[in-house]
């Protein structure tokens, strides 16, 4: 019961970040359609502030956290390099069209964390937590020897979150360019950064 309340609680602070940012977050408003008193609000979140960061490093790692297990399952299947090459490259395509909104909201949790020191300090570990579980997911890959003989799966696995990431940049606001260029290179470099070719 105790975790159902924090997830209803922690859904309803997301929902109002989503609907009016962190301002929208109210916490009379947020107990009473959650149908628990302030003292359990308070209980798992410290206080109003420690809810906003709670709902904002959800925002932030929920939809990669689903898919992590995702790749790790069919990362799991491939029986050759070939394989793997085509599950993450579907992966890529994937993750690239569709997750606009997603992207758009990491982006927007990295700009509120400027001058909150606990908020960015939550932000990092999070990413920390991404990157060491993709990398978990392709290590096994690399000690068969599937990816490009030397890579520093870490740097890689970082450098290709913040690069499907930075496609927000030709999404938003006065178009830099046509996406499906945009795709195309990024799956060029991607392959070539994982696989050498």
């Amino acid at each position: 019961m105790a975790d159902d309340n924090r997830t209803k609680i922690l859904d309803l602070a997301i929902a109002a970040i989503d609907a009016g940012g962190e301002a929208a977050v109210r916490v009379n408003h947020i107990v009473e359609e959650a149908g628990v008193t302030p003292p359990v609000l308070y209980y798992h979140f410290g206080n109003r502030d420690g809810l906003v960061i709670a709902a904002q490093i959800e925002r932030y790692s929920r939809q990669i956290r689903q898919d992590i297990a995702a790749i790790g399952k069919r990362v799991s299947q491939c029986q050759s390099r070939e394989e793997l090459q085509t599950a993450l490259v579907d992966v890529w395509e994937k993750t690239l069209v569709g997750r606009e909104e997603s992207r758009w909201r990491r982006v927007s949790v990295v700009g509120s964390a400027f001058a909150r020191p606990e908020l960015e300090a939550e932000v990092l570990r999070a990413q920390d937590e991404i990157v060491a579980g993709l990398v978990a997911v392709l290590q096994p890959c690399n000690e068969r020897g599937w990816l490009r003989d030397g890579i520093d799966l870490p740097s890689a696995v970082a450098w290709q979150h913040g690069l499907l990431l930075s496609r927000v940049f030709i999404e938003r606001g006065a178009q830099q360019g046509e996406t499906d260029e945009w795709d195309q290179l990024t799956l060029e470099a991607l392959q070539h950064a994982f696989f050498g070719s």
